[in-house]
C-alpha cells in the first residue's frame, strides 16, 4: 500500500494525535513484536521531545498504569526508561503466565498513549509477515473496550494468504468478538495518476510523460506496488541517466528530460 503521508497526519495532528509505523519482515518473523517495538520506540522519542511539564504527566501515568510490572514493557521498548525511570524487577513466572501479563500491561501501556486528549493510530504494514505474539496482541488491543482512542491500519498482500493463514484466521476472530473491521481493496491506480507521478517524479509535464506512462501502465497493470518497485529499480540501476532507452524505438526517457 503506498499513500502520502501528510495527507495521513493531517487529521490525526488536527486531533493533537500521534501517528507512528512498523513493518513487519519475513526474515524476522521469529521475532515477536519486532514491527511493534521499532513503532513504540518511535513513539517514546517523540514524547522524549515534549517539554519536562509533559514528561513529567507522561511518568505518573505511566507509572500508575504499569507498576509493579514496568519491566515487562521496558524489555520490548527500552525507551521507556528514559521517562519513568529503573522500574524494580518483576516476579518470575512460567511461560503461559509471562506473555499473559504481557499481553495485560501493554494494553494498559497503550490505554495511557492512546486517550481522547491525544488519539494513537498505528500503521502496520506487510501483515502477511507477522508473527503469532504480535498478531494475538493486535488482537486484543482491537478488543479492547478500553482502547477506544486507538486506530490500527494494517496493510497486506492478499496474495500472499489464504482462509488458512493466522492473520486471516485472527481477522476472523476479531470480527466475531464485535469489534470492527473495514477491508480497502487497493485498485490499480488511473493511467492519468500514474502519469501525473511520473511527471512529478521527472520534474516534466505530462505532455512529455505520457508515453512513458502508457508503458509503465501497461507492464505493472496499475499495481501501486509493482509500480514503486519498478520506479525504485530504474532508480537504482540508474536507467534514467541513460542517453537512449529503447522503449518502442525512441528514446523516452532523453525526451523527457530535455
Amino acid at each position: 500500500m503506498t499513500t502520502n503521508g501528510n495527507e495521513v497526519h493531517k487529521p490525526i495532528l488536527r486531533q493533537q494525535g500521534y501517528f507512528i509505523s512498523g513493518k513487519f519482515d519475513k526474515l524476522q518473523r521469529d521475532i515477536p513484536y519486532a514491527a511493534s517495538t521499532l513503532a513504540f520506540q518511535d513513539l517514546i522519542r517523540q514524547l522524549l521531545t515534549e517539554s519536562e511539564a509533559a514528561l513529567q504527566t507522561w511518568k505518573l501515568e505511566l507509572l500508575a498504569a504499569l507498576n509493579p510490572n514496568a519491566q515487562v514493557i521496558i524489555d520490548v521498548i527500552p525507551e521507556v526508561e528514559q521517562i519513568i525511570g529503573k522500574p524494580q524487577p518483576v516476579e518470575q513466572l512460567g511461560a503461559t503466565e509471562v506473555q499473559n501479563r504481557f499481553n495485560l500491561f501493554f494494553q494498559k501501556f497503550i490505554t495511557v498513549l492512546a486517550q481522547k486528549e491525544h488519539p494513537l493510530v498505528i500503521f502496520l504494514d506487510d501483515l502477511q509477515w507477522a508473527d503469532l505474539a504480535s498478531l494475538k496482541l493486535i488482537e486484543l488491543l482491537v478488543t479492547d473496550a478500553d482502547s477506544q482512542y486507538l486506530l490500527i491500519i494494517g496493510a497486506y498482500r492478499d496474495n500472499e494468504v489464504d482462509a488458512t493463514h493466522p492473520l486471516i484466521q485472527t481477522l476472523e476472530q476479531i470480527k466475531k468478538e464485535g469489534a470492527r473491521v473495514n477491508h480497502i481493496l487497493l485498485q490499480p491506480l488511473e493511467i492519468k495518476y500514474i502519469n501525473q507521478l511520473i511527471a512529478d517524479t521527472l520534474n516534466c509535464s505530462t505532455k512529455k510523460s505520457k508515453k512513458l506512462a502508457d508503458l509503465v501502465s501497461y507492464q505493472t497493470q496499475g499495481n501501486p506496488f509493482f509500480l514503486t518497485n519498478l520506479f525504485q529499480s530504474l532508480y537504482r540501476e540508474r536507467i534514467y541517466h541513460l542517453t537512449i532507452i529503447k522503449i518502442s524505438g525512441t528514446g523516452i526517457l532523453r525526451q523527457l528530460k530535455e
